[in-house]
């Protein structure tokens, strides 16, 4: 009777340490399970936004030819907006001798007039054809020494023309005139020209503030 009672002891114990090792070996597999997962993951690498922007400039390109394109928003302070035009290039005596269609922003600062002026260019020449009909014009009345060298504005290249105190014009002192592109290769492209009786400081602020 002990005898048996001794090996149903001995079988117990056994059968104990049997389950027991099971449920470690239960537990460390999950465990194992769990560190191997984590393991496999990877982090992603950031992804880098393309610029697929194909303009040399910082300019906005003009789209729309109506009075919007000479519209600044927000004003630099100082400038108080007067009135949006419809002009001709003609009638502002900037040194094109075509009737260009334009459209023109008339603003004060200091109580002195400044404009911002775009005019469309015709099938005949483009922009840079017109820049250098000013820059031609403007030598002739004022001498060589009138046309300074080239003025980065808003990533182009922009001419500043000056005339001499004493013979300053109506359009004013300064004159800081550049080209810009629709972005159509058919299009031959705007004149943009920013002028006034203020000192070019003014200009400068109105033409960086324009965008174009």
């Amino acid at each position: 009777m002990r005898k048996a009672l001794l090996i149903l002891i001995i079988l117990l114990a056994v059968g104990f340490v049997g389950v027991s090792g099971c449920l470690d070996n239960g537990g460390t597999d999950n465990n194992t399970s769990v560190d191997d997962n984590t393991s496999d993951i990877v982090s992603e690498p950031p992804v880098e936004e393309s610029n697929n922007s194909s303009n040399q400039s910082d300019a906005g390109l003009i789209t729309n030819f109506n009075g919007s394109v000479v519209t600044v928003d927000p004003l630099p302070a100082g400038f108080t907006h007067l009135a949006t035009r419809s002009i001709t290039a003609t009638n502002e005596r900037i040194g094109i001798a075509d009737a260009l269609i334009g459209y023109r922003n008339m603003l004060t600062y200091d109580n002195s007039n400044v404009y911002l002026s775009v005019f469309r260019c015709n099938a005949t020449k483009t922009s840079e054809d017109y820049v250098s009909e000013m820059i031609a014009s403007h030598a002739s009345k004022y001498g060589s020494d009138s046309v300074s060298s080239i003025v980065t504005v808003n990533g182009h290249d922009a001419v500043l023309l000056e005339a001499t105190v004493q013979d300053t014009p109506q359009e004013g002192r300064y004159i800081l005139a550049w080209s810009n592109w629709s972005g159509d290769e058919y299009d031959d492209g705007y004149v943009v020209a920013v002028y006034g009786q203020v000192n070019y400081s003014v200009i400068k602020e109105l033409a960086e503030a324009s965008d174009l």
